[in-house]
């Protein structure tokens, strides 16, 4: 793999199992050891501040646990874990994690006031999470102790963990370093570091950090208030919002699954960018994402960083996927540029072209975050009593297409912010119509209160790729200022001029980062519809390769993609096998009997061989199959 990027990333999946092993740890490097010495310095001050609040408030608080418990505890003194022994000792081992107020707290963090408390296991979704992004901190710590590297950002997945970190240009994990590695991760589980939580000032983070330009853009883009919390766990210092376990050893032991490239750009970067991944097979994911299907910027290209440009092979799949991208202002003008009435509503109008955002280059990533885009965002302008079945044909829309690409996904409604612009009976009106068509819609939806967009509500669509990372993708939004600002206006049924309500309709969001979780989805053997490799014409000898281009023209005149391999300097056999790990979608192999009756033989690239037919009988059925958007084509043929 070829790495033009300044900050490459090192990214090691990981899940639990069982074990201990013994390893040799080098000498920390100094900075490592400075920054440790800091924290210790910041922990015993802030030891000593919370024993002096304890001590000078000795404040009795009220407790309630789910059921109705009821339990007095003392203020900066009493934890979640210790509430949990007095309930009982399986709920103190059993418990991961702590619900305060509806705020996620560690087991060992001291309550401050009157509390409503939740346990939380892990048997839920929430302790499964404190339970694998507490492994990342242990991954962390023996990347940096072993290897020097520079952590970046360690997230929990559905199903385990992975970490990302930087160990400078051109250098990458050896194999012989996984084993070592998983020792180390190993031996600190063992020792049962506690996790200790340090709130820090910006200035002290700035400190801690100043060796680690990836945690400085962190803290410059994500610490909005005067402080943010640091954990400390052995000689691991990182910043993190939490909660964690107690301490590694309630997790038992981890097993390194495998190790991938990623990437993460940043202002000073001035060389090319190759977005590219590599997975090994051990993953369960794709080792693909081919150079010659997608790149960011090529060495020589005019083209700016984080434009992407489609290769011949992922035009395919892009162009499919179009739906009908937007502008929004321009849908505004159309719509105001002459008078309009009540019978043209619901105007539907949508608007293919390139969007540009100003997105910060530390924040892009391949295809899921570019600064030039293209976005299926129709507008809807209806009025006010359509609301509600403008939505619902949406919801329905939204369902269709992602079922056709073989996504489940899970949509989140999100209310007024706190800065939100318009009037209240129309935020109030709106809101109930989005719950009551998600109520209907049937599909799993969570409420995000005072997340919406300043003017107007919304729902989003959020799946996740074949690493278990969430992307947010398609939107419905409403919108009140937009037709407010335009100065929108409809003659209503009794004449007078009513104001449009107006409607952003995203399905797929960003088609490219729709694309960028399709590629890993399919793990490169495409459905029929969507394949840039749908069919490779392979001769059996020179004799057939008149025949081959006939079949290759015959494919291409009714709009399918035919490719031709007659390398007369491959055997047979090496050019199926070669169509095979191309992941073409059908092989039409012809020889001397097949080119005398004008048929095909015909194999899959599982290798499934379905046996001779006629040209004519076998595009036929596959112009049938794509144009039904079948998802197993090569079963069905």
């Amino acid at each position: 793999m070829r790495l033009f990027q300044k900050w490459p990333r090192i990214r090691l999946p990981g899940f639990h199992a069982c074990g201990l092993c013994t390893a040799t740890v080098p000498t920390p490097p100094l900075w490592l050891t400075e920054r440790l010495a800091l924290f210790e310095e910041l922990w015993a001050a802030q030891v000593k501040k919370s024993t002096n609040m304890a001590q000078k408030e000795h404040r009795t608080i009220k407790i309630s646990l789910p059921g109705g418990q009821k339990m007095n505890a003392l203020a900066w003194s009493t934890t979640p874990y210790q509430l949990a022994w007095q309930i009982s000792s399986t709920l103190a081992n059993t418990a991961v994690a702590a619900e305060v107020n509806g705020e996620l707290y560690d087991l060992v963090r001291p309550l401050e006031t009157d509390s409503d408390v939740r346990f939380l296991t892990f048997e839920s979704p929430e302790g499964k999470a404190v339970f694998w992004h507490s492994s990342t901190r242990v991954l962390g710590a023996a990347a940096e102790q072993l290897l020097g590297a520079v952590l970046c950002q360690g997230p929990s997945t559905e199903g385990g963990f992975y970490h990302d970190f930087f160990l400078g240009k051109g250098r990458s994990v050896q194999g012989s370093e996984l084993p070592v590695l998983e020792k180390i991760c190993q031996e600190l589980i063992a020792a049962a570091h506690p996790f200790r939580r340090l709130e820090a000032s910006r200035d002290q983070l700035l400190q801690l950090f100043r060796d680690n330009p990836f945690k400085l853009r962190l803290i410059e883009d994500k610490v909005a208030g005067p402080t943010a919390t640091v954990y400390g766990c052995g000689m691991l210092v990182d910043l993190c919002r939490g909660p964690h376990l107690r301490h590694t050893g309630q997790i038992g032991g981890l097993k390194l699954l495998t190790e991938e490239y990623a990437r993460r750009g940043f202002s000073e970067v001035k060389t090319p960018t190759l977005f590219s991944t590599k997975l090994w097979e051990q993953s369960g994911h794709w080792e693909h994402y081919r150079e010659d299907m997608f790149s960011l910027q090529l060495p020589g290209s005019d083209r700016p960083p984080s434009f992407p440009g489609d290769h011949s092979s992922g035009h395919q799949a892009h162009t499919t996927l179009a739906l009908k991208p937007m502008n929004c202002p321009a849908h505004c003008l159309m719509f105001a540029h002459r008078p309009r009435s009540w019978r043209e509503l619901p105007l539907r109008l949508a608007d293919f072209g390139a969007l540009h955002r100003a997105e910060a280059s530390g924040s892009l990533g391949g295809l899921t975050r570019l600064r030039c885009f293209q976005q299926d965002d129709a507008h809807i302008f209806c009025a006010l009593d359509q609301l509600e079945s403008e939505i619902r044909d949406a919801l329905d829309f939204l369902r269709a297409v992602y079922a056709q690409l073989g996504f489940s996904f899970r949509l989140a409604l999100s209310t007024r912010p706190s800065g939100f612009l318009g009037e209240s009976h129309l935020w109030d009106h709106a809101e109930q119509v989005l719950h009551q068509a998600l109520e209907e819609f049937g599909e799993p939806w969570d409420l995000r209160p005072e997340d919406g967009a300043f003017y107007g509500p919304k729902i989003d669509v959020h799946l996740q790729d074949a690493l278990g990372r969430p992307h947010q993708c398609g939107t419905i939004q409403l919108d009140f200022q937009l037709p407010l600002r335009f100065g929108l206006q409809y003659k209503g049924h009794k004449g007078a001029l009513e104001r449009p309500v107006l409607i952003h309709r995203a399905v797929l969001g960003s088609v490219e980062r729709m694309l960028g979780v399709l590629v890993e989805s399919c793990g490169g053997k495409w459905p029929l519809w969507l394949s840039p490799f749908q069919v490779v014409v392979i001769p059996v000898g020179p004799e057939q390769e008149e025949y081959a281009r006939e079949v290759q023209q015959c494919l291409q005149a009714t709009g399918l993609s035919g490719d031709l391999d007659a390398d007369s300097g491959l055997t047979l056999s090496r050019r199926v096998r070669r169509a095979q790990l191309a992941h073409y979608n059908f092989q039409f192999v012809v020889g001397q009997k097949e080119q005398s009756k004008r048929t095909v033989n015909i194999r899959t690239r599982d290798n499934r061989r379905l046996g001779e037919r006629s040209l004519t009988e076998a595009v036929g059925r596959l112009l049938e199959l794509q144009n039904t958007r079948v998802p197993n084509a090569e079963e069905m043929f």
